[in-house]
């Protein structure tokens, strides 16, 4: 796979607009391309694989900031559902979507635990072949 510091600075600049807005007009004039070359270099291995590894990157980076705000995010509704000053409807939307939050991470929690004994278990039958 291509670095993305390998790449033209057309190409660099293609992926930083793709990964901040996704308008292709506005790639065609950040980069001074065609739509044309733009989606020739779309077809292209390693501009598909720097692109991907730049949008796997900046996933990563968002989902870092997101876990920083969760305790804000936390914070906030526990002053709303403890504000006397609120609604009551505000109140019971704050636990609701509390809950429902609650609910999916332990979803999303018994699901990574149960795929990571699946692939240990995966990883130890073809060791055993």
């Amino acid at each position: 796979m291509t670095n993305f510091v390998t790449l033209s600075p057309k190409k660099r600049r293609a992926i930083e607009v793709l990964l901040s807005s996704g308008d292709l007009a506005e790639v065609e004039r950040a980069a001074g391309v065609s739509r044309e070359t733009l989606y020739r270099w779309l077809r292209q291995p390693d501009f598909k694989g720097a692109l991907d590894l730049a949008t796997s990157e900046a996933l990563t980076n968002l989902s870092r900031d997101l876990v920083c705000l969760g305790s804000l995010a936390v914070q906030t509704l526990r002053q709303t559902m403890q504000n006397a000053e609120v609604p009551a409807g505000v109140k019971v939307r704050a636990a609701a979507e509390t809950l429902v939050h609650i609910t999916r991470l332990r979803e999303f929690t018994d699901l990574e635990q149960r795929l990571l004994v699946l692939e240990a278990a995966y990883a130890q039958k073809g060791a055993v072949k």
